[in-house]
Formats: C-alpha cells, sequence, structure tokens
C-alpha cells in the first residue's frame, strides 16, 4: 500500500488583504460570468416571450375595442346620413334623366335621328 503525502497547509491567518485580492481575482469574475450568462438566458427565454404577450394581448384587446367604436360610430352616422344620401342619389339620377330626355327632345325637335330610334332612346332613359 503506498502512502500518501499529506500536503502541508498554510497556518498563516488571513488577512484582509488576502480576502480582498482573492474576491477580485477569483470570486468576482466567476460571479460576473454565471451573472451574465443566467441574465442573458433568462431574459431571451423568460422575460422578452412574457413581455411581448403581454403587450399583445393589450395591444388586441385596445385594436378590439377602437375597432368596434370605429364600427359604431360609422354605422350611427351612416344611419344619420341615409336619408340625405338617397334623396342626393335620388336627385342625381333625375337630373341624369332630365338633362338625356333634352337631348332626345333636341334630337325629336331638329329630325336629327328616326322615330324608331327617338323611341328606343326614350325607352333607355326610363
Amino acid at each position: 500500500m503506498q502512502k500518501v503525502k499529506k500536503k502541508k497547509i498554510n497556518q498563516s491567518p488571513l488577512t484582509l488583504n488576502d480576502l480582498g485580492k482573492f474576491t477580485e481575482e477569483v470570486l468576482l469574475p466567476s460571479v460576473k460570468k454565471v451573472v451574465k450568462n443566467d441574465l442573458c438566458e433568462f431574459t431571451e427565454e423568460v422575460l422578452l416571450p412574457a413581455v411581448e404577450k403581454i403587450v399583445d394581448q393589450k395591444l388586441d384587446k385596445r385594436l378590439a375595442k377602437q375597432t368596434h367604436d370605429m364600427k359604431v360610430y360609422i354605422d350611427s352616422k351612416m344611419s344619420e346620413n341615409k336619408g340625405d344620401i338617397i334623396s342626393y342619389i335620388k336627385g342625381d339620377r333625375e337630373r341624369d334623366k332630365g338633362w338625356k330626355m333634352k337631348i332626345v327632345n333636341i334630337l325629336k325637335r331638329e329630325k336629327l335621328v328616326k322615330p324608331v330610334e327617338l323611341k328606343i332612346l326614350a325607352d333607355l332613359i326610363r
């Protein structure tokens, strides 16, 4: 059996300077490395997806509410102005029909087209 040599342990007392040097050279770089890697990984894998999900949910709710409010507003304005729109369209059609009838009357008075053609034009206008 082999004899194991025991290492001599330095029995001198630790000083504040020794502890400071050990902390600066060994502990702080190791802690920084662990914290940096863990924080980056935690941020990428947990924090950013969670924040994105929360923002998306809130934006979706707000956007849905804004869309609904806009539809309600447009519907109310359309119903308020429906009569005006219909009367404008009817008036526009009547003006168009009147203008076309004047053309037919001028063609008839000046005898520029045949009576059969006048009848076809008049039927198209009605």
